[in-house]
């Protein structure tokens, strides 16, 4: 299969907006022409958080298609990196070329090559570029992008989210960046890829167990890219510990390279909740479910505590829903943009949320790596916050996010999630307030 089928997801999100006049194969070499220098010394990769950064930005940028080098020391590694193997930094980062996207390589800076992009972790040295050049920062929940002219602070801190935050908020400039180069359809769209000179994010600091984070029993409900998203992150959280089962009937092809973030190439044809399985063992132990999720089945008529729902099938959400009397995270995206609830037991339920299908959609959903690491991100963070008996206020019970605008005021829009009387659920929440009157009853 070509490079141009395996990032062909992240090829139909692109003609969202460029014209029509340029074809698959030029967005496709634009991708793989993005020459990409990440820089860190010693210092900044001492620490869990920096080696946490690094690592995801070279997945996300590696699943855009994009030509990585590296200027960084040899570096034992602290806690595994799934999936990257070994247990040295740089050659594990190193060994990753072409395995997560063929064509996408991963080399040490060898030549005065001047890169297209540079992304430099905390404090580290760097001389004076040409080309667009970001610092990625950040503390324990929060990170931030600014122009490498600015000051920033090393990477100290064990805790890695806001870690992935700023490596995640960096891949979106480098796709911008490609989406500059592209004529569009609409002149008044080029304001959506201005790239951005400083950017943050902060999920909210909380405070955690002072030991071991025990998740106890958690399901999950699909193998795709926002679960695996959301494992790859809930694997790198130190001590942490949770168990549960993992629902998908579907096997791994080369067209999930560009999103999938525990997949490898050599993965094409497994059994996706197999690999998902084998990838988070042994700090999280998954039951592998070989089947769709079925409200009818055995396994699906007692859930976990927890519940984690990856789909962007609707109808799929309100069935897990139902059979849910715990907490249910559900998080998905559409093109640019993500959706991220936590619903409790007689809380607003997913259906008051999404109360109707979204029909007539393509069959191929056109996504990219840092939507969907998005999406999987504040899955695992509202998973973690619920868990410690943290979790946002109702009115934050819904997060609508749009990531290419973060330094944009209303890139996030947190709201409440009210219940309504056509909820195809027909949830706690929804039958409390028929019962007390507050609205009749839907007719049957």
């Amino acid at each position: 299969m070509s490079e141009i089928q395996q990032l062909n997801r992240t090829i139909l999100l692109c003609r969202d907006y460029v014209s029509a006049v340029v074809s698959d194969d030029c967005i496709c070499q634009s991708l793989q022409s993005v020459r990409v220098l990440c820089v860190a010394d010693a210092a900044n990769l001492s620490s869990h958080s920096g080696q946490s950064c690094l690592t995801t930005l070279v997945s996300l940028l590696s699943r855009i298609g994009m030509q990585l080098t590296l200027r960084i020391p040899e570096i034992s590694m602290i806690r595994r990196q799934p999936p990257f193997r070994g247990t040295r930094l740089r050659d594990s980062l190193l060994a990753s070329s072409s395995n997560l996207v063929v064509g996408a390589t991963v080399q040490e800076e060898t030549s005065k090559l001047e890169p297209d992009l540079v992304f430099v972790l905390g404090d580290s040295a760097i001389e004076e570029r040409s080309c667009p050049t970001w610092r990625l920062s950040g503390s324990e929940w929060q990170g931030a992008i600014t122009q490498a002219a600015a000051r920033a602070p090393q990477w100290t801190v064990e805790w890695p989210i806001g870690a992935m935050t700023s490596a995640v908020l960096a891949a979106g400039e480098a796709f911008k960046y490609v989406m500059r180069r592209f004529p569009l359809r609409s002149k008044d769209d080029r304001v959506f890829f201005e790239p951005s000179s400083d950017s943050k994010w902060n999920f909210g600091s909380i405070t955690l167990p002072a030991r071991k984070l025990e998740l106890g029993e958690v399901d999950i409900v699909s193998a795709g890219a926002i679960s695996q998203a959301a494992l790859y992150v809930l694997l790198r959280l130190p001590q942490l510990r949770m168990a549960g089962r993992i629902f998908d009937d579907d096997t791994t092809s080369l067209t999930n390279l560009n999103r999938n973030m525990l997949t490898l190439v050599g993965d094409a044809g497994s059994e996706k909740v197999q690999l998902v399985t084998d990838r988070c063992a042994p700090e999280i132990h998954l039951t592998p479910k070989y089947q769709r999720f079925s409200a009818e089945s055995p396994d699906g008529r007692q859930m976990a505590p927890y519940v984690l729902v990856g789909v962007d099938d609707i109808p799929s959400r309100w069935q897990v829903q139902r059979c849910t009397s715990g907490s249910l995270v559900v998080s998905g995206t559409s093109h640019f943009g993500i959706s991220s609830s936590c619903h409790g037991p007689g809380e607003p339920c997913c259906g008051c949320l999404h109360p109707m299908d979204d029909l007539g959609g393509p069959t191929a959903i056109p996504t990219v790596s840092f939507i969907s690491f998005w999406a999987g991100l504040a899955m695992a963070v509202r998973l973690i916050r619920r868990a410690v008996g943290a979790s946002y206020s109702l009115d934050r019970q819904h997060l609508w996010l749009t990531p290419l605008r973060m330094d944009q005021p209303h890139a996030a829009v947190w709201s409440p999630v009210a219940p309504r009387k056509d909820c195809p659920v027909q949830c706690l929440a929804v039958s409390e307030l028929v019962s007390s009157g507050a609205f009749a009853s839907p007719p049957r």
